[in-house]
């Protein structure tokens, strides 16, 4: 045999190990982003079975964070707008959402945490499950377990949220609705 034909062999055998080498890594990437999912999974579980204080908010102990260490939680595997983003209208999100850009519009995420980050802009209204603010809003947030204004929040408009936590430094102009369902009436300091 000539000498091309020992090349053409050793082509097709280094061909073929890449393929199954290439087969390989997808098989571990699928097995652990599957991993990850089930992680996220339990710790959802983990957070829908805390168990939730019925004392007035009035009688709740201040929480020991100190504000200046405050950072909204990250949002894994979830929506992300970044800061060079500019979205003008309504966007209906069914994971956790982080807004570090503009949002001129509404934002409805009933079931999910939203963060809107220190570089964050938002005008009109924002709805989720756990609203953390760190930014500029201007308009209603409605958060149907607890809204966080963090230490560089800006707040212009109306608050819709059963629990109400304000850290020291955050700007707040704002009315807060009270649901006819509601008991309790949150009070910031």
């Amino acid at each position: 045999m000539g000498i091309q034909v020992w090349f053409i062999v050793l082509g097709v055998g280094v061909m073929t190990l890449i393929v199954w080498d290439g087969k390989r890594r997808k098989l571990k990437q699928r097995s652990l982003s599957a991993a990850s999912a089930a992680g996220l999974a339990q710790k959802k579980h983990a957070v829908e079975a805390a168990p939730i204080s019925n004392q007035p908010v009035e009688a709740m102990p201040p929480s020991q964070a100190n504000a200046s260490t405050v950072t909204p939680p990250s949002i894994e595997g979830g929506s992300r707008i970044g800061s060079a983003t500019r979205i003008l209208g309504k966007v209906i999100a069914d994971e956790p959402v982080l807004i570090k850009g503009r949002l001129e519009g509404t934002l409805i995420a009933p079931n999910h945490p939203v963060s809107v980050a220190a570089s964050g802009h938002v005008a009109s209204y924002i709805e989720g499950s756990c609203v953390d603010i760190d930014g500029h809003m201007v308009g209603t947030l409605k958060a149907n377990t607890k809204a966080t204004l963090l230490s560089r929040a800006h707040l212009q408009g109306v608050v819709d949220a059963p629990r109400l936590e304000c850290m020291a430094g955050a700007w707040l102009q704002v009315d807060v609705a009270q649901s006819a369902s509601r008991q309790r009436v949150a009070m910031v300091s």
